[in-house]
């Protein structure tokens, strides 16, 4: 008993399991503002394109991204030394570590609202609930790669396959992407206590955070400079359920996969309903947020540092993360999805249709306005980069495969 007292106790209503499970979609939806002018993923019945399936021959010159299960003792180092030294240097005329730079591009993706004072020609988050998520992803995570294997040619980002239950285990060593948070209880009627907090131990020792950039999206206020998460807390379930990601796996629209691999939607009866799934479940069991006990589906405090949509990236497990969700776009893709056809050419927000360049790597078209704490915009550092999403569909031009992807020879179909 004396050491639960030690501390610190919250404790939180929660009215049945369907409130459970249905209460985490306010992580998303806040964020994105999501209203009745939003886009929309169209019917599951939509006409689809024919199937088109890669026509190229294997080489042995692409890096492979490995299930984080297989890493070997060696690679995980390479890995964790890597990400500290970007995360401690900070290049000449900038104020930031070219880690904390990553972080900030995420989180200005959320100041694209007239309201907040963004300009230009982008419409839309450009990086979130709009058809862009997996691209814009899948060029985040080639530019965080590349400033990994600037430090070391050998580093490649892992992937966390959410439904392997022994993947948590081995990504929350010591030796690794550090334990669990600690310090602070969680009582949940009816569930359980569930401890979380700050992480300070192996990678963390010097893992300092700004605190302008890692902040509740609820009350926008500070979570302070410590990385901090809630691991396993309800309502998402660990390991994520394999039959939602065999579900996700046989629709044929693009929009459809899109929206769903993002999370905040699910399907029933061919309806989209809202939902709480893959990649925005997996952001939840590392974070951790409190909710209205009257209301499951207002959200009123973020916990961890990856129930922070836009922070999220502070957390090294974000890579792992968008590294999976990539994973299965780029196995959807090969399984007859290859090919500009399957993404959208014209009627998008800008920013989202096929040859439209992505914020922030849109030649300076679009400015975000001020979103988060304090003055942000001019922490950033601008790049010269254009990258559309047509730039970003052949996941082997980008120099890259998966461990679990076979590649096709030029014969097959």
């Amino acid at each position: 008993m004396k050491s639960i007292r030690s501390f610190k106790r919250i404790s939180i209503l929660v009215f049945g399991a369907i409130a459970i499970l249905t209460a985490a979609i306010i992580l998303v939806i806040p964020n994105l503002e999501l209203d009745s002018n939003a886009y929309h993923p169209p019917s599951p019945i939509a006409t689809i394109p024919p199937l088109v399936y890669p026509k190229f021959p294997s080489s042995s010159s692409l890096q492979v991204r490995k299930n984080v299960t297989y890493l070997t003792k060696s690679e995980k180092k390479a890995f964790t030394t890597a990400l500290k030294t970007l995360k401690n240097t900070i290049p000449p005329n900038a104020t930031l570590s070219i880690y904390d730079q990553f972080v900030l591009q995420h989180v200005l993706t959320m100041g694209f609202r007239k309201r907040l004072g963004a300009t230009g020609a982008a419409q839309g988050n450009p990086a979130h609930s709009y058809p862009a998520f997996l691209p814009w992803h899948r060029q985040f995570l080639r530019q965080f790669e590349t400033a990994l294997q600037a430090i070391d040619p050998s580093v490649t980002i892992p992937y966390w396959d959410w439904t392997d239950p022994k993947a948590l285990d081995i990504i929350l060593q010591d030796d690794f992407l550090g334990p669990r948070g600690k310090g602070t209880l969680i009582e949940i009627p009816g569930k359980g206590r569930f401890e979380g907090g700050i992480v300070n131990s192996g990678l963390y020792d010097n893992w300092n955070l700004n605190e302008n950039i890692h902040f509740d999206t609820v009350n926008m206020t500070t979570l302070g400079t410590k990385l901090l998460r809630f691991v396993a807390m309800p309502p998402c379930p660990y390991p994520i359920p394999q039959n939602d990601v065999n579900a996700l796996m046989q629709t044929h629209n693009y929009e459809i996969f899109n929206a769903l691999i993002e999370g905040a939607v699910t399907l029933s009866n061919n309806q989209f309903i809202p939902g709480w799934a893959l990649h925005a479940c997996a952001h939840s069991v590392i974070g951790g947020s409190l909710v209205d006990p009257k209301n499951s589906m207002r959200q009123t405090r973020i916990l961890g540092t990856m129930d922070s949509i836009p922070s999220s990236p502070y957390d090294p497990i974000f890579w792992l993360n968008h590294a999976n969700v990539d994973r299965l776009w780029a196995t959807w893709q090969d399984q007859g999805h290859t090919g500009e056809s399957f993404y959208p050419a014209k009627n998008m927000p800008f920013g989202h249709n096929r040859s439209d360049p992505m914020w922030p790597w849109d030649g300076g078209l679009s400015k975000p306005g001020q979103y988060g704490i304090g003055n942000l915009l001019p922490l950033l550092t601008p790049t010269s980069e254009t990258v559309t999403a047509a730039a970003m569909l052949d996941f082997r031009k980008l120099g890259y495969t998966y461990d679990t992807i076979r590649v096709p020879t030029a014969h097959e179909p």
